[in-house]
């Protein structure tokens, strides 16, 4: 392991302090004295690091991440013969009859919630710090940007939000409507991008950078005629662009690259949220999906000793969708025979319908293999984060992101002459695409492949016009109202200034 990643850990951990919040009004700290521990450069960096350190439960099951990705048509947890999955939680997520009880509804909130509070606990203290030094305020434009990351996640998943970036305001926060929450964020970042760091490097990995900002505006831009009504293609065309032009980085010549156990050297990932075995373990809120979709002989293949708990597996006709010669279905997913602590055993991509609420074989779907998985020992237990870095943002997804735009504007044929969105498909052993199968269709279906699992199918497909479809374990279309999920029923009662979305009870 590189040893900036190592520094890049104590930063965030020194950082987390104990801190807890669970609503935008709600402080509590530790026994630090404030007044006495934001004396100094160093204090505040360190203090700034806590706001990244609540990033890190995207990875764990009960996740921001956990929740969009059972919300498409790639992936589902149907019930196995070891443990039960299909409690309402995940069948409500599957076939989107959602419950503002549901659990995992309730924890990618609270996701969003938590570390936008974490932001406005330290833009408080570094806004009133009379301390001056360099970089001070790059620290402060890191902490906005951040902020509107997670803001932008919030109203991706529950439109209308309670909005506060006042950390001294104890009040209960008011619901702001989408468009409000979009311009705020838009102006925001448009504001802060030019004092962030413009050159990846070791100095700033894992933290918010240039690259970073223009990519979440090229999200927003691409989903704005859905979240505010009004079509911004131009908009994320160009902030791709600038991510594009840059020139600090590429699609690497493996996919597997952006995905193994030390990823940190590679230049397709352009935002990440670090894990280590060495730093982070704490009851599944790290990276875990060793646990989620592994069974036992599979963890015992790869000599990890912990109760894998068999569950997460492709869904069949999203495996369909993948041509032959796609190498990224054989690097995404595992499937086929495998030697086991127990002799021979195979995974099928086969799965009756009737395993959704029945139960099913040990062995059954393909499992996910996206990400390496580690046979050096130190996956200890359930509880220890693999030592892969999550990108959030690629380049690959900015890349295909410019051409879906170029596409909405009728100008697929300049996006078929770009070197990096051929390559996307090269390094995966297909054709290049060419002006006649360069369709929005076609780009649906690419960025299924190229991103499956990374936690952007939910939107991609409200975006596409397909998300009320039927699949494998949503036989029946869902209604409008699905594209959004339930408030929380604890967050609502909490806050007499929220409005719950309509088509859910209170």
């Amino acid at each position: 392991m590189k040893a900036y990643k190592l520094l890049a850990f104590a930063l965030v951990l020194l950082g987390g302090m104990n801190i807890a919040c669970t609503n935008l009004d709600e402080h509590v700290y530790s026994d630090i004295e404030k007044d006495d521990f934001f004396n100094s450069e160093e204090s505040l960096r360190i203090y700034a690091a806590r706001a990244y350190t609540k990033l890190q439960a995207w990875g764990s099951e009960q996740s921001l991440w956990t929740l969009n990705i059972q919300c498409g048509d790639e992936v589902a947890a149907p019930k196995n013969c070891v443990n039960d999955w299909v409690d309402p939680r995940y069948k409500e997520l599957q076939q989107h009859s959602f419950t503002p009880s549901n659990k995992l509804i309730r924890m990618g909130w609270d996701y969003c919630f938590d570390a936008i509070a974490a932001c406005n606990d330290v833009i408080y203290e570094i806004e009133k710090s009379p301390l001056e030094f360099d970089g001070k305020r790059t620290v402060l434009a890191e902490m906005y940007v951040l902020r509107d990351y997670l803001y932008i996640h919030a109203i991706d998943g529950w439109g209308n939000v309670p909005f506060s970036i006042d950390a001294s305001d104890t009040s209960y926060p008011e619901q702001k409507d989408r468009k409000y929450v979009f311009d705020f964020v838009e102006k925001e970042i448009l504001d802060n991008i030019e004092y962030l760091d413009d050159v990846p490097s070791t100095a700033n990995y894992g933290r918010v950078t240039q690259g970073m900002a223009y990519t979440l505006l090229a999200k927003m831009y691409l989903n704005a005629e859905e979240w505010i009504g009004k079509p911004m293609w131009k908009e994320a065309e160009e902030a791709c662009w600038k991510v594009m032009e840059s020139g600090h980085y590429i699609i690497e010549p493996d996919y597997s690259t952006n995905f193994k156990v030390n990823n940190e050297s590679s230049r397709e990932n352009i935002f990440v949220i670090p894990y280590s075995t060495i730093y982070t373990e704490s009851d599944h809120n790290d990276f875990v999906i060793f646990i989620l979709t592994l069974n036992q002989d599979l963890a015992d293949m790869y000599g990890i000793p912990a109760a894998c708990w068999d569950g997460f597996i492709c869904q069949p006709d999203f495996f369909v969708t993948y041509d032959e010669k796609d190498l990224r279905r054989s690097k995404t997913w595992l499937y086929g025979k495998f030697n086991g602590k127990n002799g021979e055993f195979e995974i099928t991509t086969d799965v009756d319908e009737s395993v959704y609420d029945s139960g099913k074989g040990l062995y059954e779907g393909a499992r996910v293999g996206k990400w390496e998985y580690q046979t050096d020992g130190l996956l200890k237990s359930d509880q220890t984060s693999m030592d892969n870095d999550f990108a959030i943002y690629r380049y690959a997804d900015v890349v295909l992101m410019w051409a879906e735009a170029l596409l909405r504007q009728d100008r697929g044929s300049e996006a078929v002459n770009n070197a990096d969105l051929q390559q996307i498909r090269t390094r995966a052993g297909l054709d290049p695409f060419t002006t006649e199968t360069l369709t929005l269709d076609a780009l649906l279906l690419e960025r299924g492949h190229e991103l499956a699992c990374e936690g952007w199918r939910r939107q991609d497909l409200i975006r596409f016009g397909k998300y009320s479809n039927t699949w494998w374990c949503k036989p029946v279309e869902s209604p409008a109202t699905a594209k959004l999920y339930p408030i929380p029923r604890e967050r609502l009662s909490a806050n007499p200034n929220l409005k719950q979305n309509p088509g859910y009870d209170r």
